[in-house]
């Protein structure tokens, strides 16, 4: 009897990953389960061989990373679709893509997020995805894609090279990064069972990978500028109960001023903007000292803000990002 119930679950293991083979389209397909990283991109196996990776631009800050080791002259195929959903009906998520590595132009693309570090003596150069993605509906697996067009990245020489795949207007979204043309049967199976979930949408808060803790996402070193205490700015959130339901949110700050037309330029200490939270999901940008919200979740525990460089790096002094929050119960009893 154990043997046949095993018998009956392997079964229905190879059912499903049949089934999840037909519909990525032989490409073998991986999840991203932690959180690539410039220090732990996705290492592709074989880029001649078709993969599809399945990932997440999340946090809004995110930049994604994949690693491979090519030849001399060789033709390697670099794709990106749009899983579709609700999420992306009206606006098509649109990632961009860059490719890394030696003997690539030194002059880099203006469009490379001022956070992508290239590393002294290689170059870059973006990935041509074309303007408008063609909509295809995959009929096995019975979902839909928004699919950009090919592109054929040549190897100037042998060599290490990486794509950074991230969002240019910070949008959070999933995506499905395909490299390689050879065919073959394989995969990780945990991503075949989990494949659905990449048609529902992300939501600011809540966190996609399984293997990466939110805390470990939000305080990422490399997202933040510590700064000296006597030298760091310091915020003080004050909330405001109207009549009509909504909030007047008044932030005093500190060593720091709001500069809204220099977002997405180089960091500067000392200014930027807020990021505001209900119940740890960000509701908004704050470019400046006074805010209004017309209303809040009725269940909303708490409101907080933290403060951002323009390049969307959080000030922090001894790695403890500046912020401030109240409790809306501490509001409602005052």
């Amino acid at each position: 009897m154990v043997n046949q119930c095993r018998l009956a679950r392997f079964a229905v293991v190879i059912f499903i990953f049949s089934v999840a083979h037909v519909a990525v389209l032989a490409h073998q397909p991986f999840c991203e389960f932690a959180d690539l990283t410039a220090a732990a991109p996705w290492q592709v196996p074989d880029p001649a061989v078709s993969y599809a990776y399945f990932g997440n631009v999340y946090p809004e800050w995110d930049i994604d990373y994949f690693a491979f080791d090519a030849q001399a002259e060789q033709s390697i195929l670099l794709s990106l679709s749009i899983p579709a959903n609700d999420e992306n009906e009206a606006a098509i998520y649109a990632p961009q893509m860059a490719v890394i590595g030696p003997e690539l132009p030194s002059d880099l693309p203006p469009e490379l997020p001022s956070e992508l570090q290239v590393p002294a003596g290689l170059g870059a150069k973006m990935v041509s995805l074309g303007d408008v993605p063609n909509y295809f509906y995959e009929p096995f697996g019975r979902v839909h894609f928004w699919n950009y067009e090919d592109d054929f990245f040549r190897a100037p020489q042998r060599g290490r090279y990486t794509v950074a795949l991230w969002h240019p207007d910070r949008q959070i979204g999933r995506y499905a990064f395909v490299i390689g043309q050879r065919e073959e049967w394989g995969g990780d199976l945990e991503c075949f069972l989990a494949y659905s979930m990449y048609w529902t949408p992300l939501i600011e808060g809540a966190n996609p990978y399984r293997d990466t803790p939110m805390a470990e996402l939000m305080h990422d070193p490399s997202r933040i500028i510590n700064l000296d205490a006597a030298e760091a700015p310091t915020v003080d959130l004050q909330v405001f109960a109207l009549a009509d339901g909504g909030y007047n949110l008044q932030l005093q700050t500190n060593n720091f001023i709001f500069t809204p037309q220099n977002i997405d330029m180089a960091p500067v200490r000392g200014e930027g903007h807020a990021h505001l939270y209900v119940d740890g999901v960000k509701l908004a940008r704050l470019y400046g000292e006074w805010h209004h919200l017309s209303t809040l979740p009725p269940d909303a525990e708490a409101l907080a803000v933290t403060l951002y460089a323009n390049n969307h790096q959080a000030f922090a002094v001894n790695g403890e990002i500046i912020s401030d929050s109240v409790r809306l119960s501490d509001l409602n009893s005052g």
